[in-house]
């Protein structure tokens, strides 16, 4: 069930940060979560759109923003965000970054192209989601937000690697959303179509397609309802028709995370 607006704070506040902050829908995260007045920790490459944001957030809704101007894809990315963190109580993480409009074919992919959506789309995810996620569990609340992909649910030509990274990624955060719900802290992944964002609307006129023929959804709808859906994870398939499939369903989808996890805390053994 959605959490009421005047709890939200206290359950995924002060803190919030959101990787991707800078535009499309990780500024409109950005937007949805400093109005209900939990403060702002917006990372992305470029400072001057971050300072943009930033400036809106507080004129908006008087919320606390922190900056932070940073390549994803960095091998040290991680550290400099626990780091830069450290000081404060983060309740909420929002990890948005990890797009691809390279369309390329796998062959054909450069080696620095290749290594470099690894280290975003997968190590930078995992090494984060365990920083983040130990912080979140020692304090016993607030939620972790991943932006994924109905790529995530199949492969094809032009899209091996991501679609490979979106799927690694829905896996892993419904495996945390099963080890952590106990321990009070949400885990939720967005799966969609298609986001009428900067990226897209860059990819699109390379190929003089308009935004308009794409069926393209706005970001604000879509952090609006993801961050509705939060304490309902593991995954929030904003595109889902009502059929009940097993492979893009949420509910069923998060029954058999509960029946696997059942399976394997028999084998193993409880802590």
């Amino acid at each position: 069930m959605p959490i009421e607006e005047e709890m939200f704070a206290g359950r995924y506040g002060p803190w919030a940060l959101i990787t991707g902050g800078s535009d499309g829908l990780g500024a409109a995260f950005a937007e949805e979560i400093a109005r209900r007045g939990i403060n702002l920790v917006l990372v992305a490459r470029r400072q001057g759109p971050l300072d943009k944001i930033a400036k809106q957030m507080r004129d908006r809704h008087g919320v606390q923003v922190r900056t932070i101007s940073l390549d994803l894809s960095a091998g040290d990315a991680v550290q400099q965000l626990g780091d830069a963190t450290r000081d404060l109580d983060l309740g909420l993480v929002v990890f948005n970054a990890g797009a691809d409009s390279s369309g390329e074919r796998f062959l054909d992919l450069a080696h620095e192209a290749r290594t470099m959506l690894i280290q975003r789309n997968i190590v930078f995810l995992t090494e984060a989601l365990h920083l983040f996620g130990t912080r979140l569990r020692s304090a016993g609340r607030g939620g972790l937000v991943v932006v994924g992909s109905e790529a995530a649910f199949g492969g094809g030509a032009r899209g091996a690697l991501y679609t490979a990274t979106k799927g690694y990624a829905l896996n892993l955060c419904e495996s945390l959303w099963a080890e952590l719900k106990p321990c009070g802290v949400d885990v939720l992944t967005l799966l969609f179509r298609i986001a009428d964002t900067p990226t897209l609307r860059e990819a699109l006129a390379r190929r003089n397609i308009p935004v308009e023929a794409t069926g393209a959804v706005a970001p604000e709808r879509l952090a609006q309802e993801t961050i509705q859906a939060l304490p309902d994870g593991p995954a929030f398939n904003f595109d889902d028709d009502g059929a009940g499939s097993a492979l893009t369903d949420p509910d069923r989808r998060r029954a058999r995370v509960l029946v696997v996890t059942a399976q394997l805390e028999g084998f193993y053994g409880t802590d």
